[in-house]
């Protein structure tokens, strides 16, 4: 519905943030090219919009923010594609405007956006403890794993309750554990890794999991065509070979 020409001077907030639809759009730029005031009120309000965003100083998310999320997006089941309408097609005033508030400054939504995931997001907590491994590096190496070619992931339940999923490529030689509802355990023990083929047991290092049950961690070591992971409750520190059953065994092709 095309809006009446006394009502055209209360759109000029809307129309900055476009929030119009096409034909209030399009009667808004008409006013404008008619209206000096009008011109003067929205590009005043244009500009505080951009104010608004630069606002808040730039956030620089940690290391683990982008991991979190790839292990998130692991283990959560994905739908299949929605095929979507055509998008509309606009005239030139519309795109005009369209183009006006899209090419804002993005670096404070980006700020934002991190922030919010930071105090909302619960993330999943990440364990660079074993062999020097940064916080930082341990990001980039779960990153590679997902992103390979051949990457591949295993879902599998945890004797002692929760879930664990399994993500690895072998042509890295690389493998990457993330958990979910696994039971803390006391001061004096640890969770270890290991590596299993014919060959015996490799440890591929030690975790522990917060009271939300939740971590992950890239495994230590090279990952061989064929070899098992597995997970064992081992004394602080770690063993050599496992001491106890595994509360996990996954089996890889």
């Amino acid at each position: 519905m095309t809006p009446r020409k006394d009502d055209l001077n209360n759109l000029s907030g809307a129309y900055v943030l476009n929030a119009l639809d096409e034909a209030e759009a399009r009667a808004f730029e008409a006013h404008l090219a008619d209206s000096e005031d009008a011109r003067t009120e929205a590009t005043g309000l244009g500009d505080t919009a951009v104010l608004l965003g630069l606002a808040v100083d730039p956030v620089t998310p940690p290391a683990s923010l982008k991991a979190s999320i790839m292990a998130q997006i692991a283990t959560t089941p994905q739908l299949p594609a929605v095929v979507e309408d055509a998008p509309p097609v606009f005239g030139a005033a519309e795109s005009k405007a369209r183009a006006r508030w899209f090419a804002k400054p993005v670096n404070a939504i980006i700020g934002v956006a991190a922030a919010v995931a930071l105090i909302i997001g619960g993330g999943v907590a990440v364990q660079a403890i074993n062999s020097g491994v940064t916080q930082q590096q341990a990001a980039n190496q779960l990153a590679a794993i997902q992103s390979a070619d051949d990457a591949q992931s295993i879902k599998a339940p945890v004797a002692s309750g929760g879930t664990a999923t399994l993500v690895y490529a072998a042509s890295l030689e690389s493998a990457a554990l993330i958990v979910d509802g696994m039971s803390t355990l006391p001061a004096d023990k640890v969770y270890e890794l290991w590596y299993i083929n014919g060959d015996g047991a490799r440890p591929a290092g030690t975790f522990t999991v917060g009271s939300d049950g939740k971590m992950w961690q890239v495994l230590d070591g090279t990952m061989k065509k064929g070899d098992t992971v597995g997970v064992t409750v081992e004394p602080h520190g770690g063993s050599k070979t496992p001491t106890t059953d595994p509360v996990l065994v996954v089996t890889t092709a």
